[in-house]
């Protein structure tokens, strides 16, 4: 695997930064219309599940571009992009992004995956059902969340820096907070974050299983001591879901983790190595469910 590098050569041109921000926009203003004027459109009944579904639909798209913002990828400038990720991402998922950044760039330094020296994958690895079982557990349980804020929120930065984040963290959510009980909406806190603790990790682990398990010439899925990174070309449901549009060029992102997910798009071509292409990442996590041994 490469290590991260970022040379002067591939600053982020500006209109793509602007296009970026843009986007990211729109994926908040879509939840929160959704939130806001969804109750008042069909019954609670209805309302929760679409909106926990629409909430999980947020955090998997938001991830991705917290992503790009860690690889300096979302605005041009390091400082600029910084600023717009701690303003626009981190306060949904408690950590800075510097903080992720750490973890991150060991992912792309080691040789196998969903081992212990992978901080983003190691949390996905099992080698059989039952411990897929277990670890489906600890994500609904919240403590994959949990041990992922702890290890990146201690990473990246200063003790003063992270108390100074911190202080400004619970600003924002007295504000929210303050914000939603004001309209009667107090829904909308357990709403969001409910499903970010307990179903997000579990959308995560599977996506991790789509771009990096590797199978052999049988078929059999192999996901601890993995050095697959796979690429899709799917269709838009699959971009919603398992893997969004900034990430899906996966085997590309490895090969130069600096490039931004647009260039990775240009760069992309078809293989015959499941290891490296796919059709369907659906498909991939299927494989790997069934392929585990009891």
């Amino acid at each position: 695997m490469q290590a991260e590098t970022n040379s002067p050569r591939q600053l982020l041109p500006w209109q793509h930064g602007a296009l970026n921000l843009l986007q990211l926009l729109g994926l908040h203003g879509a939840l929160l219309a959704w939130l806001w004027a969804g109750r008042g459109l069909v019954p609670w009944a209805a309302f929760l599940p679409l909106s926990v579904f629409a909430c999980l639909l947020h955090q998997r798209q938001l991830s991705e571009w917290y992503h790009e913002a860690t690889h300096w990828n979302l605005f041009p400038g390091h400082r600029w992009n910084d600023l717009c990720a701690n303003l626009l991402i981190a306060p949904l998922n408690g950590v800075p992004v510097s903080g992720n950044r750490p973890g991150h760039f060991r992912h792309h330094a080691v040789s196998a995956f969903f081992g212990p020296d992978d901080p983003d994958t190691r949390a996905a690895a099992a080698r059989t059902r039952q411990e897929l079982r277990a670890g489906l557990l600890r994500d609904v349980a919240g403590i994959t969340a949990w041990r992922a804020f702890r290890d990146a929120s201690q990473a990246g930065t200063s003790p003063a820096r992270r108390a100074g984040w911190f202080v400004l963290l619970a600003a924002l959510h007295a504000g929210g907070l303050l914000a939603c009980l004001s309209a009667g909406r107090v829904d909308i806190y357990p709403l969001y974050f409910g499903t970010l603790l307990t179903l997000y990790p579990i959308a995560n682990r599977l996506r991790l299983y789509a771009q990096h398990a590797q199978f052999d010439a049988a078929g059999a899925p192999l996901l601890a001591g993995s050095s697959a990174s796979r690429s899709f070309h799917s269709g838009l449901l699959e971009r919603l879901i398992l893997h969004s549009q900034v990430i899906v060029y996966h085997h590309e992102h490895h090969a130069a983790p600096s490039l931004p997910f647009r260039e990775l798009r240009a760069r992309s071509r078809a293989s015959a190595d499941p290891n490296v292409h796919g059709t369907s990442g659906f498909a991939c996590v299927a494989q790997v469910l069934r392929g585990l041994p009891p």
